[in-house]
């Protein structure tokens, strides 16, 4: 972002330089000169959460770390089930129906499949 605005002569750290997030356009004055800035998605993220009541920005920060745990949970319940943790067991820990992993379960290659 820094070499965008140095690009276009301005400096990051003029009084007159406003950074909002793209859905925040109707806090901009009429008369104001608004040039969109394009952002990486860490970026956008970043300046939304700065620019976001604390708790507000903390909540959002939260569901972002749920995503990241939350993306891959398939290959982890198969993992645990591969390693012999009982189903039961899974459900316990992770909160998922019986029928979720009882899916993944009988998905997955059994292991006399996987013998050479």
């Amino acid at each position: 972002m820094h070499a965008w605005l140095q690009a276009h002569g301005v400096s990051a750290a003029s009084e007159q330089v406003r950074i909002l997030p793209a859905d925040a356009e109707s806090l901009i004055p009429a008369d104001a000169e608004s040039l969109p800035v394009p952002l990486s998605e860490e970026e956008a993220l970043r300046v939304q959460r700065e620019c976001a009541p604390t708790a507000i920005a903390d909540l959002e920060a939260e569901l972002l770390g749920f995503r990241e745990t939350t993306e891959d949970w398939e290959a982890l319940v198969h993992r645990a089930l591969t390693a012999g943790i009982p189903a039961q067991r899974i459900v316990h820990l992770t909160g998922l129906t019986p029928q979720e992993i009882g899916g993944l379960a009988q998905a997955r290659p059994s292991a006399a499949s996987d013998a050479p």
